[in-house]
C-alpha cells in the first residue's frame, strides 16, 4: 500500500512541477534523447484527416517508424507569412509582463487588451474549456474561473489545472492533495446553484472524462477504472500490476470511443524526474505499450472538438539544467506516429518551453507559445515566449505576437 501511495504522490508532484517554470534536476538523459546540440523538432508521419476507423480487435499501433528526416513545412521560416485568411475567431494570451490578457485576430494583427490584472500576482497558465465558454487562469496558488467577458465565477486554492467535461456543461474535475496526504478527484459544476461546492469526490491520482462525459476515468492506486458522478463509486477497468519493476506512475489518461489510453511507467524503471514513460492502452484490462520508452512525462494532453486528434506536450531532460519541451499531435486512436511543428533545432545550452496548446473550434489548427531559456550560475534566464498558430496536417506555421498560454476563442 505504501508503494501505491508513494507512486501517487510522485505522479502528482510530476504534474505540479510541469505546471511552472522549468527547473530540471540533475539526471542522466535516457538513451532515446538526442544531445542538446542536435535536438530538432521532427515530423514523422502525416495525419489522416479523415474520421479514424473503428477499432475492432484492438487499437492500431503507430503505423510509421520514426523518421530521421526533419519535416518539410509549408514555410521553413516560422516568421514567414502563411495563408491564415480562412481562420476565424480570436486568440487570447497572457501579456509578456504577466499582468494583462491580450487578444489578436486568428489571422494575425488587431492587438487588443481584454483584461488587466489589478493585483500584485502575475497571471499564468491561461486555459479554456472545450465549449469555449469558460476561461481558467492562475494567480499564484489560486485557480480563477471566468466567463468570456471576465466575470469571475469561481476561485479555488490549488495548483492543478481543471479537467473539463467534453459535454460543455460547466463541469470540471480537479485533483486535490489533502494535508493528510490523501489524493482525491473533486468534481465542480459551474451551472449549479453553488458552484463552489463539490458535486462528488473520489480517490484518484489522475483523471479524465469518458468520451460521453457520463463518468470519470481515474487512476486509483494499482487500477484504472470508472468513477460515478453520482456517488464517486469506483469500478475497475484494468490492473496496473506491481512486480519487480514497482508500482505505476500515470501522468495522463485519455478516453477515446471505447478505449482507455494512458501515459506512464513503473517506478523502478523511471529516473529521478520520471524519464522512461510511454503511452499505453488497456486491452482486456491489461496495459499494452503503444510507444517507445523515453521522456519524463507529458502535459496538456487534449483532444480537439471532434475528438479525432490528440495534442500533448512531451518533456525531455537533455542536461542537468535544460529541458526540451516538444508539442506533439497524433490521431486519437494512436493509428499514426506523432507530428511536431518545425521550430528548428534547439541551440547548444538552451532549453525550450511550450506554453499551453489549444485547438481552434474546427479542430485543424493549434495555437501555442514557444519560449527558450539558458542556464546561468544564478539560475535560468528566460527569453520572452512568442505565440504561434500551426496546422499539423500541412505543417503551416505562423509566428504572431509575444506572450504565453494562448487559447482560441470562437
Amino acid at each position: 500500500m505504501r508503494l501505491r501511495v508513494l507512486s501517487g504522490l510522485l505522479s502528482l508532484l510530476l504534474l505540479a512541477a510541469c505546471g511552472g517554470q522549468a527547473t530540471s534536476p540533475t539526471i542522466t538523459p535516457p538513451p532515446t534523447i538526442t544531445p542538446a546540440s542536435q535536438v530538432e523538432v521532427l515530423a514523422t508521419a502525416t495525419l489522416d484527416s479523415s474520421t479514424p476507423s473503428e477499432p475492432t480487435a484492438e487499437p492500431t499501433q503507430a503505423a510509421a517508424e520514426p523518421s530521421n528526416q526533419p519535416a518539410t513545412p509549408a514555410n521553413a521560416d516560422p516568421n514567414a507569412l502563411v495563408d491564415t485568411s480562412m481562420l476565424t475567431g480570436r486568440i487570447y494570451f497572457v501579456d509578456p509582463l504577466g499582468f494583462a490578457i491580450n487578444s489578436i485576430a486568428a489571422t494575425g494583427g488587431d492587438l487588443q487588451t481584454v483584461y488587466k490584472e489589478q493585483g500584485p500576482v502575475p497571471l499564468a497558465r491561461l486555459g479554456i474549456d472545450p465549449s469555449l465558454q469558460y476561461l481558467s487562469v492562475f494567480k499564484g496558488d489560486f485557480l480563477h474561473i471566468y466567463s468570456l467577458d471576465f466575470q469571475e465565477l469561481l476561485r479555488l486554492p490549488t495548483s492543478f489545472e481543471p479537467i473539463w467535461s467534453p459535454n460543455g456543461d460547466g463541469k470540471f474535475a480537479l485533483l486535490k492533495l489533502t494535508d493528510m496526504g490523501e489524493i482525491f478527484v473533486d468534481v465542480y459544476d459551474l451551472k449549479s446553484a453553488k458552484p463552489e461546492n463539490i458535486v462528488v469526490s473520489t480517490l484518484g491520482y489522475r483523471a479524465a472524462w469518458l468520451s460521453d462525459g457520463s463518468a470519470l476515468v481515474v487512476h486509483n492506486g494499482n487500477q484504472i477504472g470508472e468513477a460515478s458522478l453520482t456517488d464517486g463509486a469506483f469500478s475497475p477497468l484494468g490492473e496496473l500490476v506491481e512486480d519487480e519493476n514497482g508500482s505505476w506512475v500515470v501522468d495522463a489518461i485519455l478516453s477515446h470511443d471505447d478505449w482507455i489510453y494512458f501515459h506512464g511507467g513503473q517506478v523502478n524503471l523511471l529516473g529521478a524526474s520520471g524519464n522512461g514513460m510511454q503511452w499505453w492502452v488497456l486491452l482486456d484490462g491489461v496495459p499494452q505499450a503503444l510507444s517507445e520508452i523515453g521522456g519524463n512525462g507529458v502535459t496538456r494532453a487534449q483532444l480537439n472538438a471532434q475528438r479525432e486528434q490528440l495534442a500533448y506536450i512531451d518533456n525531455f531532460h537533455v542536461s542537468a539544467c535544460l529541458t526540451a519541451q516538444v508539442l506533439s499531435v497524433q490521431n486519437a486512436d494512436f493509428s499514426s506516429a506523432a507530428l511536431t511543428p518545425n521550430l528548428g533545432p534547439i541551440a547548444d545550452n538552451t532549453g525550450q518551453e511550450i506554453h499551453g496548446a489549444t485547438w481552434n473550434p474546427s479542430g485543424d489548427w493549434l495555437t501555442f507559445a514557444k519560449g527558450s531559456y539558458t542556464c546561468a550560475d544564478s539560475g535560468p534566464i528566460y527569453a520572452t515566449p512568442q505565440v504561434f498558430v500551426w496546422n499539423p496536417t500541412n505543417q503551416a506555421l505562423q509566428a504572431f505576437e509575444y506572450g504565453s498560454y494562448p487559447v482560441w476563442i470562437r
